[in-house]
This record gives structure tokens, sequence and C-alpha cells, in this order.
């Protein structure tokens, strides 16, 4: 049985555009309803830490303040009403609502006792309290780096494909961006078998990995015309499945452009608040479709266990995702490598 209070290391957002800061947090105890102790075992980085650290859609008002939504990690204890999960079973967190108790927000500590805030998963920590419809078990024989991308970037963007999209065969899919979530709709893409695939990107670093994810076709808007291409590889019509991961408001234009009328455009990625994107209103009333996805509509209980074996089954190649993996210690230098020209996503390792 654990012994509070706990104290652990964690990186915490003090200030927006600043580094974060590596402190030890403590949790006095004891775990609510619905809480789990979980010791980080890897965490992804994803884009929306990015977008926190850099206040995109405004100053953070709950600074200071921990972040990170993607990881697995090792049961330590439950609180009560707990029937999820127990002590030493491996667990995915997520960001998306499952099963089980939505618990009171965790009550952490700095060293001079200033109260830290959280959500009811975080990541970017040695330990986390987390709700319990926030984890998902997973065996404990899993490859725990790779099946920490399932917290976020692979339920997200195969999610989008498989349950959303449906894709068929007969259909050609663009998937504008190919970062870590790009790289994953490509993935659940490879499920699906449509007779094109056209991947675009601004990074050839990038374009390379779409290429050996399954893309029939590359485009690099730096050398192309985006819309152009698209037509000429789909014989003028355009694609009937669009997949946009870019928040960047020219580029979502760009990439709704390609769409075929009829035609369907997803949402992958989340755009940065109080943009104007300007659309076409006639191929709207002619049924070109936009639509938002929210997750990749997923049910964390359903669509871990199932992404898991199908990376085991040879189904999903979740290795290529990662770009790098680095000890959590260097997480500002990884964040600073998800900025970069660096596809995939990199991972922290937690001793």
């Amino acid at each position: 049985m654990m012994k509070y209070p706990l104290t652990f290391l964690a990186a915490i957002l003090e200030k927006n555009n600043e580094p974060l800061a590596l402190k030890p947090v403590e949790f006095r105890g004891p775990l609510l309803v619905g809480q789990i102790l979980v010791k980080l075992r890897f965490s992804g980085i994803c884009g929306k830490q990015l977008e926190e650290i850099d206040a995109s859609d405004g100053a953070d008002p709950f600074l200071p303040h921990l972040l990170g939504h993607e990881g697995t990690g090792t049961v330590m204890d439950t609180g009560p009403g707990v029937t999820k999960t127990k002590p030493d079973d491996t667990v995915v967190l997520h960001w998306m609502k499952g099963s089980g108790i939505n618990s009171p927000l965790p009550n952490y500590f700095g060293a001079s006792g200033e109260k830290i805030n959280a959500g009811w998963v975080t990541t970017f920590n040695e330990f986390a309290i987390v709700s319990e419809n926030r984890v998902t078990v997973i065996p404990n024989s899993s490859d725990l780096m790779l099946a920490s991308l399932l917290g976020c970037a692979v339920t997200t963007g195969v999610g989008t494909v498989v349950n959303q999209a449906q894709v068929k065969p007969y259909d050609t899919a663009v998937v504008y961006g190919c970062g870590g979530v790009g790289l994953c709709v490509l993935q659940g893409l490879q499920l699906s078998r449509p007779r094109l695939i056209i991947a675009v990107d601004i990074s050839e670093k990038a374009l390379e990995l779409a290429r050996l994810l399954g893309a029939t076709h590359c485009v690099n808007p730096k050398d192309q015309d985006v819309n152009s291409e698209v037509r000429r590889i789909t014989g003028g019509k355009g694609a009937s499945k669009v997949f946009i991961n870019t928040g960047n408001p020219k580029a979502i234009e760009a990439a709704l452009n390609t769409a075929a009328v009829p035609g369907v455009c997803y949402f992958v990625g989340r755009p940065p608040r109080g943009i104007n994107i300007v659309v076409d209103p006639l191929a709207i009333f002619q049924q070109r479709t936009v639509a938002g996805s929210h997750g990749g509509d997923c049910f964390p209980d359903r669509d871990i266990p199932t992404y898991l074996q199908l990376h085991e089954e040879g189904c999903l190649n979740l290795g290529k995702l990662v770009s790098r993996v680095l000890p959590f210690l260097q997480i500002n230098f990884g964040i600073e490598l998800t900025r970069s020209d660096n596809p995939g996503r990199c991972i922290l390792s937690f001793p």
C-alpha cells in the first residue's frame, strides 16, 4: 500500500512561451473517489502541449500547470470506487473519456506550498493522479513505449479514418499535414485501402516517411500547386476524402480545395481559436462536406485494445511513428524537436 505524501519530479508550465520548469511536486493524499495513482513509463509530446505553452488560445489561466495527455504507466494505488484497474496493472493514459468514474481534479503542491494545477490526466510528471475514465488497461507484456501513442496520436488519426470517414476501396484520399497525427491517418488509410493516398507536407522528411506508410503520391506545396496536382492525380475530380492536420488557415483553405464535389473534409488537428478561412459556398451547396473530428470519435475501452492488437499483428506499424526517445529530464529539448522539421512523435522515457 502506498504511503503519502508522495514527492516526485514534474515539468511545470509556469510562464507561457518559456521552457517548462523541472521541479519537485507533492501529492499529500489520500486518493479521492475515482482517482488512480500511476507511475509513468512513457509519454508522447503532442502538438496540443505546444499550443498550451505558446498560449495559442490566449494566456493560460491555470498557471502553474501540469501538461501531457498521452502515455503509459503502472498503477500504484487506487481510490474509493475504482473497479476498472488495480495496482500493478499496465495502463494507457488518454485525454478522451472512457468508462469509469470522472474523478475530482488532483491536488498537487510545489516546494513552497503553492498549488500546482492539473487536469484529469497529465503525463509530464514521474507520477500522476489520473481519473478512472482516463485510463485503459493493456497487457503487462505490451511494448509500453509504442503503446503510449495510443493515448492520442493513434486513436485520433486512425479513429478519424475508421470510425468517422469509413473509407472504402473506391475512395481517393488526401492527407494534408504529415506530422504525428497525420502519419496515424495514413496508417488508418492503410487499413482501409483506398485506391489513392496523396500525402501533402512542406517537409521532405515527412513525405519520405509518408511513402513508407503507404502514400501512393506525395506533394510538397513549396514545389507544386497542390490543387492542380491533386486534380491531375485524381483525373480532375479531386479527393473524395480529405484529412486536414494543420491549423494554418491558408493551408486549410488549400486542403479544402483539393476535395471533390461531393466529397468530405475532416478537421483532424484542432485549429487555433479565432482564425477565419474562406470557403467556396457553391461547393458546400453541392455537397462538399466539412466535418470536425473530436479525437477520432474514439472510445478508448474499445479502440485502444483493438489498435494495440492490430500493431501486434503487423497491420499497424507504430514504430515508424517514433522519431526520438529521450529521457524525461530532456523534455524541453524534446519540445523543441517537436517544433522542428522532425516528423513523427518524440517520446519521453521515465526511470
